[in-house]
């Protein structure tokens, strides 16, 4: 029997201090109970976006550093650009071929982001502006000139950052479907006068010659000897591989010279051409590359006393070879940076 009571205290012991635990947990009131495993109701872990006096040093308190700038999500363009470059974009040209595939995806987006303001067709008559809640753009639709004579970079600048009275689109729209919208707003512009590209085209516009007379729909500069002057300069201007920054020492003599030549013609614009060769092999690298490279050169002239506004720096990617990528030679030749004078 003193066995059993013994076994039985026990027992009841046992029991007691479970009945305890399990009302300790409990929560009422302002008791908020014991917490068993407290970091699975509470992350150590700070949540993303969120903000907290402890991170004093980030901007408002942010969990997150926010990227540095001119930072640019992998794959999402190949070329640089900023708020303040509305004039700069003038250089940019549609990447995305003009196929009807793609014209028809940038009508789906549009019908979605644009024609409550700005119509089905384009005529500044859609449900918002019909609303008088905002008054219309200043041009009456796409067919007026102002929006013909457009040129596409600084249309795909609008549409990104906004302009006016009509709102940035560049958080719901990613670059590749900018310009697809792009490519409809030029439908609706031009109407029959529009054309498709056949598919499998690599890109949104038309290739032009080294010897074009025109460039980007701008009318180049005969220079006579000056040009030719400028061009032998122009061709020592090396980089350091993918270290587009580091335009080796040897071209710094050369783009002085370019340099004192526009300081003392300070009538001439130019288009600055980053061209490279066919063997970059990171995707999404391309366009990139051979615009951060004339945007270095456009940097460069800057420094030595070149006014911003007359450059306009433009990535033409693996587009116009003038030699063999089939050498070391001709991939050299291929790697270039050259500077159209236009009116």
């Amino acid at each position: 029997m003193q066995f059993l009571q013994k076994r039985m205290n026990k027992i009841n012991g046992l029991m007691i201090i479970a009945a305890s635990t399990l009302v300790g947990c409990s929560a009422g009131g302002n008791n908020p109970g014991i917490e068993y495993a407290p970091n699975m109701y509470v992350s150590e872990a700070y949540e993303a976006y969120t903000q907290t006096d402890e991170m004093k040093y980030n901007k408002y308190g942010m969990t997150m550093r926010t990227p540095v700038a001119g930072a640019v999500a992998l794959g999402q363009m190949g070329y640089t650009m900023y708020s303040e470059g509305y004039q700069e974009s003038v250089a940019w040209s549609n990447p995305v071929p003009r196929t009807e595939a793609n014209v028809e995806e940038g009508g789906r987006l549009y019908n979605i982001q644009c024609q409550h303001c700005h119509g089905k067709k384009g005529k500044n008559d859609g449900g918002v502006i019909k609303s008088g809640q905002y008054p219309p753009p200043p041009w009456s639709g796409y067919q007026d000139d102002y929006i013909k004579n457009l040129p596409d970079g600084q249309a795909f600048h609008t549409i990104t950052y906004g302009k006016g009275n009509m709102g940035a689109h560049g958080n719901v729209l990613t670059p590749e479907e900018r310009w697809k919208v792009l490519h409809y707003v030029r439908k609706l512009s031009l109407g029959d006068a529009f054309t498709y590209q056949k598919e499998g085209s690599t890109t949104g516009s038309d290739l032009v010659s080294m010897n074009a007379m025109t460039f980007d729909g701008f009318e180049l500069v005969d220079l006579g000897p000056d040009m030719q002057t400028i061009n032998a300069a122009m061709k020592h201007v090396k980089f350091d591989g993918l270290k587009y920054k580091n335009f080796l020492d040897a071209s710094i003599p050369h783009l002085d010279k370019v340099a004192s030549y526009m300081v003392s013609h300070p009538e001439l614009k130019a288009i600055v051409a980053g061209h490279i060769a066919s063997d970059v092999k990171i995707p999404g690298l391309t366009g990139e590359l051979s615009l951060m490279r004339a945007k270095a050169v456009c940097d460069y002239l800057e420094s030595k006393g070149v006014s911003r506004d007359r450059l306009s720096p433009k990535g033409m990617g693996s587009s116009m070879p003038i030699a063999s990528n089939d050498s070391k030679e001709g991939k050299e030749i291929n790697r270039r940076v050259e500077i159209y004078f236009i009116k």
